[in-house]
């Protein structure tokens, strides 16, 4: 798991948002796509802030819930 600091934002990559959520990578493309966020370019990795992380999850946490 990768976390970078910048401007004291906590910036994470998709990779390591993708182990967090435990969803495909695709899903989790698709769904950064439909945001309108701020990416951050670092040494050719695509990095989001921390508050793309708690969207996502409460996304895919309402989903799974839908889906019981």
């Amino acid at each position: 798991m990768m976390q970078f600091l910048k401007d004291d934002k906590i910036l994470y990559d998709i990779e390591t948002m993708r182990k967090i959520l435990n969803v495909p990578k695709a899903k989790l493309q698709r769904e950064l796509r439909k945001q309108d966020i701020e990416i951050t370019k670092y040494k050719n990795l695509f990095l989001y802030p921390e508050m793309t992380l708690f969207i996502l999850m409460e996304q895919i946490v309402i989903e799974k819930i839908n889906q019981v």
